[in-house]
């Protein structure tokens, strides 16, 4: 190859998205082992961003540039020859003296990270996922979610944190903002942080690098939509009616739509849906609700629980209407699992097509396009109920 093809092309931006499928590139170490203008160059351990899917490789700026350097050294030195094994960065950048496992390669070689002035601010910070699970479980701090990987951790007005979860589910944080945190709440963190994984491509960095916001999916919409709703539910009763633990937001982040109508992509979406949308919520925590109202909610399941609530602040008659799509997944998972005779689960699926509004026997897919935007709409308007009586 010839060194002006190691130069960036004019214009040329190099963006953390593949060229042929624009999917995200990971941060890799490789060996560089190319004759560049009549030197032969060979580098162990050269950062290198690649498509996984594409089995493509891209040089980052500063890949780049060694490159370019070396290949003049060796022309002053009349060497056709180098060979070096390349040394990882391994700066600390002092933003806090709490111990965070990290790699400054991250902040240096991923696009869009380095800056001229907060210098680290934006070094990637790995967690387990569990690090949520276990903010969430506390009643003093919130979490809120823009999708199923993007969302924002805060405690009150204190303080808060945007977050991200990588396509391996490892939960993401800039260290810049981890510093400002309390000490205690930085060690906190630090008991679930593990080592990098050089994969940050996500909802999280288009948003907060890229300043590039895409229109969510329908899933990712609806999860949204959910979060909105326990927010204001908070605020309004003081307690959380739903908790976020570990099989619901593994379900939410892997879940994926269906694309055929099978037995067993069936029985998948609606047991899947039903954990995250209805068997997430707290029975404990609406029944104290509705004891405030002065309602024994003894004999009641998730769902009706719900709908007392929602009765109490506004009309019983729209929250009926409202409260339809969760009573139609729960039968849809009853008439997709069989739980009974076969008979009996087509006629409760009969019922939910009839329910929903259709008269004919169309399948899963029809279903639950509808289906997810009812209960979409039905998380909207609960909240500007909530919102209402707050």
């Amino acid at each position: 190859m010839e060194l002006s093809e190691v130069f960036p092309k004019d214009g040329h931006i190099q963006h953390l998205y593949c060229d042929k499928c624009g999917g995200y590139l990971d941060l890799t170490f490789d060996l560089f082992d190319e004759k560049v203008s009549g030197v032969h160059i060979r580098i162990d351990g050269l950062p290198y961003l690649s498509c996984g899917k594409c089995n493509l490789s891209y040089l980052p700026e500063d890949s780049r540039f060694a490159i370019i350097y070396l290949h003049k050294q060796a022309t002053k030195k009349n060497s056709d020859v180098v060979n070096v094994t390349r040394n990882k960065t391994n700066v600390e950048y002092e933003f806090t003296n709490v111990p965070f496992l990290y790699d400054s390669d991250d902040y240096k070689y991923i696009p869009g990270l380095k800056r001229p002035f907060d210098e680290g601010f934006l070094t990637p910070i790995y967690f387990n996922r569990e690090v949520l699970l276990k903010y969430d479980a506390s009643p003093t701090y919130r979490l809120s979610f823009a999708s199923t990987t993007y969302g924002e951790m805060r405690q009150g007005d204190d303080f808060s944190i945007p977050f991200g979860v990588n396509k391996n589910g490892k939960v993401i944080m800039w260290l810049g903002d981890i510093a400002r945190l309390p000490k205690n709440e930085q060690y906190y963190l630090r008991s679930e942080n593990i080592e990098p994984d050089h994969s940050i491509g996500s909802e999280f960095y288009d948003g907060q690098i890229e300043v590039k916001f895409t229109e969510h999916s329908k899933e990712d919409a609806l999860f949204q939509k959910r979060s909105v709703f326990l927010e204001e539910c908070f605020k309004r009763f003081g307690i959380k009616i739903a908790h976020l633990d570990k099989e619901v937001y593994d379900l939410a982040i892997s879940f994926n739509i269906p694309i055929v109508d099978t037995e067993k992509e069936r029985r998948h979406v609606a047991d899947t849906l039903n954990k995250i949308y209805i068997e997430s919520f707290d029975n404990n925590a609406l029944g104290q609700i509705l004891n405030s109202f002065s309602i024994d909610p003894k004999k009641l399941g998730s769902i009706k629980r719900l709908q007392g609530v929602m009765d109490q602040i506004a009309n019983p008659d729209e929250v009926s209407d409202l409260i339809l799509p969760f009573y139609v997944l729960y039968d849809l998972r009853v008439a997709y699992s069989h739980l009974g005779s076969k008979e009996g689960s087509e006629e409760k699926l009969k019922y939910v097509r009839e329910r929903i509004g259709f008269s004919l026997e169309v399948g899963l897919l029809e279903i639950y396009s509808v289906l997810i935007d009812q209960l979409g709409s039905s998380y909207e308007k609960f909240t500007s109920f909530v919102k209402e009586n707050t």
